[in-house]
């Protein structure tokens, strides 16, 4: 019997099989499209990104040397005035002052900024600046502002070896709070009960080479409790920043932004009257108000009015006229003058596209002060002396330039003055 015939299979056609497969390829190129947009996205943000970044520094490049730009400009304008006054300041007798413009005047770059709108400009003179602003290589922007130095209280003065000075300073100090309890009526509040004296005394034992606390004790105590012992605190070292009073036992943040304003560690031995702040006027004594220093002020920037003081016996005549009792202000002998101004700070800043870079710099006359202080170190000694074995006293003021010269002519006008032979010397260098 004849086997029964198996049915016929036909194998499928391709086409079947692609109309069949026709949505997984579609699903896998979705995959690789959307797999080969990330990647493009992922290179497309990291491009950016690399180039917003190198895009920053380049900017905070050209900002930095923007503000290093003028920080060498201010430089060349304070030796520029120390020449000026070497050349005409005999001449000029007590009117040396006239120089100041030389430094005195902020500075920008480029300077069309601080033309617009200024009515004694004309405008070929606008012309003349824009040209030349086109033709700088500058591609970025800065400002200068140059300050005395001279005319803030000297806090390294503290731990000074001069006892007599050093009880001076000491005592000027504890006239900033004294002076800000009595105007400041929320700084009495805050601070009602609050003892200045051993917090000056914790300034001067961070300084001062010897370990005992002018608080009593060993002066180390304050700072047991701190975790850090591989620093030694106190230092027993002269103060190299300001931001270190914040280490100081009993430092608090509004107390250090106080003595920041009026203070100083590059100081010339006492007080420049002309070119003080009000803050540190108002902090010499606490008879002094704000009435009378805006007219200190007014007077020795105005030549009609008198210009700046020659000597004491001017600068204390005017407070009485003022209706300043200046007895204890005399009697504290701490040492004013009335010369030009040596020690500067200088404050730059550079801006390019929306970085901005500030430079502090400060400057200092070690060849016209290392005489003046010879002279103080010896007329203090002379006083320490004078009082071995005695209650201390209140040491003499110290002959200053500014001070009365024999024959009653003050001493800033016959003083010669050295000229800068290059560079001045910088002792402060802070970038941030």
């Amino acid at each position: 019997m004849p086997s029964p015939q198996r049915p016929f299979s036909r194998m499928p056609s391709p086409l079947r099989i692609l109309r069949s497969q026709r949505g997984m390829a579609l699903l896998m190129a979705l995959v690789a499209l959307s797999l080969l947009y990330f990647i493009a996205m992922e290179v497309s943000y990291d491009s950016i990104v690399d180039y917003t970044v190198t895009r920053q520094q380049v900017e905070r490049i050209k900002a930095r040397y923007a503000a290093k730009a003028g920080v060498e400009l201010s430089l060349l304008r304070i030796m520029l005035y120390k020449q000026a006054v070497a050349g005409l300041g005999q001449s000029l007798g007590n009117q040396v002052n006239m120089l100041d413009p030389i430094w005195q005047f902020p500075f920008m770059w480029p300077p069309t900024l601080a033309l617009q709108g200024a009515d004694n400009v004309t405008e070929v003179d606008k012309s003349m600046l824009n040209a030349a602003v086109k033709e700088s290589l500058m591609d970025a922007q800065y400002t200068t502002t140059i300050t005395p130095e001279t005319g803030s209280f000297d806090l390294n003065d503290l731990g000074s070896d001069l006892k007599g000075y050093k009880k001076l300073v000491n005592q000027q100090v504890l006239n900033i709070f004294k002076t800000e309890m009595q105007n400041n009526e929320e700084f009495q509040r805050k601070y009602s009960g609050y003892r200045f004296e051993e917090l000056v005394n914790n300034i001067a034992d961070y300084i001062d080479e010897d370990s005992e606390s002018l608080n009593g004790g060993d002066e180390s105590a304050p700072y047991r409790d701190l975790p850090d012992k591989v620093i030694k605190m106190p230092p027993n070292r002269p103060l190299r920043t300001m931001d270190e009073l914040h280490q100081v036992a009993g430092m608090t943040d509004e107390l250090y932004n106080l003595l920041v304003s009026r203070s100083t560690i590059f100081g010339a031995k006492g007080i420049n009257v002309n070119y003080a702040s009000k803050d540190v006027l108002m902090s010499l004594d606490v008879t002094m108000t704000s009435e009378a220093v805006d007219k200190v002020i007014q007077r020795r920037s105005d030549p009609k009015l008198g210009g700046p003081f020659k000597d004491d016996n001017e600068f204390f005549a005017f407070l009485s006229s003022q209706g300043v009792n200046t007895r204890t202000l005399q009697e504290s002998k701490y040492p004013f003058f009335y010369e030009i101004p040596f020690n500067f700070r200088i404050v730059s800043t550079g801006l390019s596209a929306n970085v901005k870079r500030d430079i502090t710099a400060i400057v200092f006359d070690y060849p016209n002060l290392t005489g003046r202080f010879a002279d103080m170190i010896t007329e203090q000694e002379k006083q320490d002396l004078g009082t071995a074995g005695n209650p201390p006293a209140t040491p003499a003021p110290t002959p200053t330039p500014g001070s009365p010269a024999p024959g009653g002519a003050p001493a800033a006008a016959t003083q010669k003055i050295q000229a800068s032979k290059g560079r001045p010397t910088v002792v402060y260098w802070e970038e941030n």
